[in-house]
């Protein structure tokens, strides 16, 4: 037999793989995931994302494959990051105090434009209608930028805080016992007038006025003894007159008053024409902190005797964000939300709260109000205002070290009008990610101006519901009261959903701890990307557009014929994501650019097991806590859309596809076999959700060795413990278990070793493997489950049904095989032995069995492929003559993982060992044909598809978390191929330029009162009478100084105007010189133009040189002309006492 086995009847099924030629390893795309994000930008008018790093990189993301990475000339962290909406620049300040700008208008990555060096600076502000920044340095003065003609500016404003004190001092105003330090915080641009600049300092806030270079006010909070402020009661100083200690500053989109965060976790409203006494102060969760309040007092000091000094008892406040919306006709503005970070109580969870407060709409009032005086009317309506009536607390995984309020499209209000999510950095054990949430949770406040009541119907009948009476009607939904605490709720409390990050941001976030990486057929890969609808829960960036490498279109159109392939990615965050990496999504549509992200999420397979935390059946089926639970591995069924997930503590969770049924939950149900717990009582809050869970099943036998998912209904676990149990899913039920059938594996193992080759330990089925085919002394085609211990021996149990519907059974007689010594969990295959093809348990060849096909047993059908950790072996008809077999020596290491690769109609076997080498062998002989070395070694296993594509997953560096998983996470990966031929997969074309919009008008200042006293000649609040409001050119001529040089955007436009009109009077001959290969590829499209301009570059660089020298010796003399400015002024500039 076994030379028949030897003849022709067993053809090679290597042949056009068999040369070492015929093997190119090839780096198709890297991916690496950003672990230590230090800062965020965003540039809300063309939709651009920001994001910089511990290490010097800066990611920029906008539309559909729009993304870019910038490295600093230096490996240094990013401190400050901003993108300039007035000149599309991008700003960072790294720790080095060295401030980079680059260009958004080039075409392709952004290009270094030039670099600053300040003294340490603890802040950058900048405002959409001007194009100078202001950097707030540590020791307390403000310089400022220009960005239009890339210079330091000479205007600087001296440490007002230090001159306030001074003017104090000789007022005769005793000192508080402890100083106050005088270095900066930060500044903000008044919302309403370019003319007003609010800097925190650590002491205070002061505003100022920039044209008359004065100080307008001067915010300074000093509690009176008694008052328990944030830190309560139980502090030293309690007793003694204290000024709060400055942390954050934000200002209300009226303009009229602003909130001021504090150190030790108080934030107060201040009124901006009222600097005598705040309007109020608060905590996260109490008010009025600023007053004395003498029977609590009192109660505190009988209880504990004196004050003593006592860790404090809530965090600092870190950040403030007021936004607005368009919520109101009223030009004050309508609801608004101050967002807050820190001031948390020391021990609590993580997050960020948010307070809804009411709009500011004070009526007229009845007398007018004394010179320079807040009036009474308008002082009530402002405490009115800022008075929380909702909270909401977004809850997360890790500390927050940094947000950013993302708004919908306005650059104005500080960047925080009407916004559309929020971005947290979260410190999660030292490493540093980012992740996002839709801003404002639904039904938290009313977000658009309501509709003009409609006339009551003369019938008396209900008007429809889809069209608004009022303008509660407007606002979406209320969430039930309370308000839930975490964003990680079920549906009925309509929490905030986590929006889809970019690609990388994302996988960062979750914390990768495997995958896997399969092909499709076409008509499967339909049905599971199909109505995947990633708009609705994606983050909204629009900017700039991706356009295929031209030089590379003839073989972008070739991958049309490649195979679809999903990538499934299971993380830390107990989350599994799908993202289709199919090339045929970059294949080049004429001349336009991509339409869609690759990798494209596919939202509609996402599992997010924390959205079952809040099921008590869930959390009662799980033996660890929550918070150590951790994913093992993950399976997919890719026909039957199923989804296995193994926990590290033994029990398998199984997702199912979405039965069609009601809206209304299901209740729950126990089944008959404690092993099996229902979970298909839990409806998930997206009804576009494709999967949802079905049951756990939990034999109580320890961790899960190894385990496999079929594409037709069964289920087989093998514990580590020497049990296995096989479950028929339709039930559920349990068709086979080690206990159940003792009597047969005691009969087994008088046929095979029953211990492993370590003495004393159980032979455990290292691995399982589904299959229809025939075997030796049995063609019929049956369902096969192979089961493969440490040992080598194994057993085939073969499934029979019965009635009808069938019901499923395993045959009493299993029957024993042998394959290699400690196979590894994916080493088993069944091949077909003339084609080579998987013979997999697939919906068609189960259809094939249930009709009781035969197979011909002139020649064995198939073969089997069992790979060890240091060796292979193939056997005829699975438990037939063995046909061939290998062994590497310990130079090539340990396997750790195998695949067999189809290619071109030929098969062979792939083997990755632990030493990042390749080992390639034919089949069904296992000749050695060659070895391969990974370009990007790892130490972790590859996931290698049938096609011979595969990702290399790259561990992180060595401050990465690991938090309570025992696994490695994953610091990004290489999509890569063993057939790098004709295959591409460039970097696309970016230009950011091409979605840049003008800047929207800067916001006018508007009036305390309302409409009717404007009308009447009145005017409350009139801006402090500081006379007309600036414009950002005024700003900018103003900062600039009088010898501010003619700006270089106007140069470089006109220069770009007459490079224009020169190629249009040349026709195309200008277009032949230079980069000749790509423009003929490029003139098709609207962006045939750049080839022109680009060859005017070098004549523009050559003329920019010669300005940058005039330019050189011209600051030179500013330098001078600025000191001697700053020597005559003094401090009765700022300060008018």
């Amino acid at each position: 037999m076994f030379s028949k086995h030897h003849g022709a009847v067993l053809a090679d099924l290597s042949t056009d793989l068999a040369e070492e030629e015929d093997w190119k390893v090839g780096s198709l795309r890297t991916f690496n995931f950003p672990l230590n994000i230090t800062a965020l930008a965003v540039e809300p008018i063309a939709g651009i994302l920001g994001i910089g790093t511990a290490i010097g990189d800066i990611y920029l993301f906008g539309g559909a494959c729009v993304e870019s990475k910038i490295s600093l000339p230096e490996p240094v962290a990013v401190s400050f990051l901003q993108i300039s909406s007035s000149t599309y620049f991008v700003l960072c300040l790294d720790d080095k105090n060295c401030l980079y700008v680059y260009n958004l208008l080039e075409f392709g990555r952004p290009k270094l434009v030039t670099s600053a060096r300040f003294d340490p600076t603890n802040s950058i502000t900048l405002s959409p209608s001007h194009t100078h920044a202001f950097l707030a340095l540590q020791n307390g003065e403000i310089r400022t930028y220009d960005m239009t003609c890339l210079r330091k500016s000479p205007y600087t404003m001296p440490n007002m805080w230090k001159l306030y004190e001074e003017e104090l001092n000789a007022s005769g105003v005793p000192p508080l016992e402890q100083p106050t330090p005088q270095n900066t915080v930060d500044t903000v641009i008044h919302p309403r007038d370019l003319n007003l600049l609010f800097v925190a300092y650590a002491g205070g806030v002061v505003l100022t006025n920039l044209t008359d270079q004065s100080t307008v006010r001067v915010y300074d909070l000093i509690l009176p003894p008694g008052a328990p402020g944030g830190a309560g009661y139980v502090m030293e100083d309690v007793l003694t007159p204290r000024r709060m200690m400055v942390t954050s500053i934000s200002v209300h989109p009226s303009g009229h008053f602003f909130a001021v965060g504090y150190a030790d976790g108080s934030f107060a409203f201040w009124a901006v024409e009222d600097d005598d006494k705040p309007l109020t102060v608060r905590t996260i969760g109490g008010a009025d902190v600023h007053l004395v309040d003498s029977n609590e007092l009192e109660i505190h000091l009988d209880q504990n005797g004196s004050p003593q000094k006592s860790i404090p008892a809530r965090e600092p406040i870190f950040k403030l964000s007021w936004s607005g919306f368009t919520n109101s006709s009223d030009p004050r503005g309508g609801e608004t939300i101050l967002t807050v970070l820190g001031g948390l109580d020391i021990g609590k969870p993580p997050g960020v709260n948010i307070f809804a407060l009411p709009p500011f709409n004070p009526q007229e009032p009845p007398t007018t109000p004394p010179s320079n005086k807040l009036h009474p009317v308008f002082r009530q309506a402002m405490v009115k205002a800022v008075t929380p009536n909702k909270t909401y607390f977004y809850q997360t995984r890790g500390i927050v070290q940094d947000y950013l309020v993302m708004p919908k499209n306005s650059p104005h209000f500080g960047g925080t009008f009407d916004p559309q999510a929020m971005l947290l950095i979260v410190d999660v054990e030292g490493t540093r990610t980012t992740t996002a949430f839709e801003m404002p949770p639904p039904g938290f406040v009313a977000v658009k101006i309501p509709e003009p009541a409609q006339p009551e119907s003369k019938t008396g009948l209900d008007e429809p519901p889809n069209e608004p009476s009022s303008p509660t009607s407007m606002k979406s939904p209320l969430p039930p009261t309370p308000l839930p605490k975490s964003p990680r709720h079920l549906v009925q409390s309509q929490p905030p959903k986590e929006l889809q990050m970019p690609f990388i941001i994302a996988n960062g976030h979750a914390g990768v701890l495997g995958g896997c990486l399969f092909t499709l057929e076409n008509d499967v890969y339909d049905n599971f990307v199909a109505e995947n609808n990633t708009g609705s829960l994606a983050l909204q960036l629009r900017g700039g557009k991706a356009f295929p490498d031209s030089s590379r279109s003839n073989e972008l159109k070739m991958s049309k014929y490649l195979p679809r392939r999903i990538l499934m990615a299971y993380n830390q965050d107990l989350s599994i994501r799908f993202f289709d990496l199919s090339t045929t999504l970059l294949i080049p549509t004429g001349n336009a650019p991509y339409q869609c992200a690759w990798p494209n999420p596919v939202p509609s397979m996402s599992i997010e097991l924390e959205l079952l935390y809040d099921d008590t059946i869930f959390q009662e089926s799980l033996r660890n806590s929550l918070d150590s639970l951790s994913i093992a591995s993950v399976q997919v069924a890719i026909d039957a859309l199923e989804v296995a997930v193994v926990f590290d503590s033994g029990e398998v969770l199984i997702y199912h596809e979405t039965p069609a049924h009601s809206e209304v939950s299901a209740p729950p149900r126990a089944h008959e076999n404690t092993e099996f717990i229902f979970l298909d009582h839990i409806r998930l809050p997206d009804p576009a959700s494709k999967i949802e869970p079905y049951f756990i099943f939990d034999a109580e036998k320890g961790p899960v060795e190894a385990y496999s998912l079929s594409d037709v209904g069964f289920l087989a676990i093998s514990y580590r413990r020497g049990f296995m149990a096989i479950v028929d899913m339709r039930g559920p039920r349990v068709i086979f278990n080690h206990e159940s059938d003792s009597k047969q594996r005691k009969h087994l193992s008088g046929i095979h070793v029953s211990t492993s080759p370590t003495r004393g330990e159980p032979d455990i089925v290292k691995s399982l493997k589904w299959t229809v085919c025939a075997i030796e002394k049995d063609p019929q085609l049956r369902v096969r489950l192979l089961a493969l211990r440490q040992s080598g021996d194994g057993e085939i149990y073969t499934l029979v049904g019965s009635g009808t519907p069938a019901a499923w059974n395993v045959q009493k007689e299993a029957i024993p095989f042998r394959g290699f010594v400690e196979p590894l969990t994916d080493g088993t295959f069944v091949l077909d032995i003339r084609k080579g093809f998987s013979l997999k348990a697939t919906p068609s060849r189960f259809a094939a069995a249930l009709r009781n096909d035969k197979v011909s047993t002139e020649a064995p059908a198939c073969i089997l492929v069992s790979v060890g950790t240091k060796g292979a072996r193939v056997a005829a008809s699975v438990n037939g003559e063995k046909l061939a077999k290998t062994e590497w020596g310990s130079k090539a290491g340990n396997a750790i993982t195998s695949q067999v690769v189809s290619h071109s109609g030929a098969q062979a076997l792939v083997i990755q060992t632990e030493k990042s080498g390749v080992l390639i062998y034919s089949l069904p002989y296992l000749e050695h044909i060659t070895n391969i070395k990974l370009l990007h070694p790892s130490p972790l296993s590859l996931s290698i598809d049938e096609g011979g594509d595969f990702i290399a997953w790259r561990p992180p560096g060595p401050n990465a978390r690991g938090g309570h998983s025992p696994h490695v996470l994953v610091g990004g990966l290489t999509y890569g191929t063993f057939f790098d031929v004709r295959r591409a997969y460039p970097l696309p074309d970016i230009d950011f330029a091409s979605t840049r919009m003008a800047v929207p008008s800067q916001p006018l200042p508007v009036s305390l009162g309302p409409a009717t006293l404007l009308q009447a000649g009145i005017n409350f609040g009139s801006w402090l009478g500081l006379g007309g409001n600036k414009t950002g050119a005024q700003i900018d001529d103003l900062l600039g100084g009088p010898d501010r040089p003619m700006p270089e955007k106007i140069a470089a436009e006109k220069a770009r105007a007459a490079a224009e009109d020169e190629g249009e009077s040349a026709g195309g001959q200008s277009s032949i010189s230079g980069f000749a290969a790509g423009a003929a590829a490029m003139q098709t499209n609207v962006y045939s133009r750049l080839t022109g301009a680009l060859n005017e570059r070098g004549q523009m660089l050559n003329d920019l040189e010669e300005r940058f020298q005039n330019l050189e010796q011209g600051s030179k003399d500013m330098v001078s002309q600025a000191r001697r400015l700053a020597a005559q002024q003094s401090a009765k500039s700022w300060f008018g006492f």
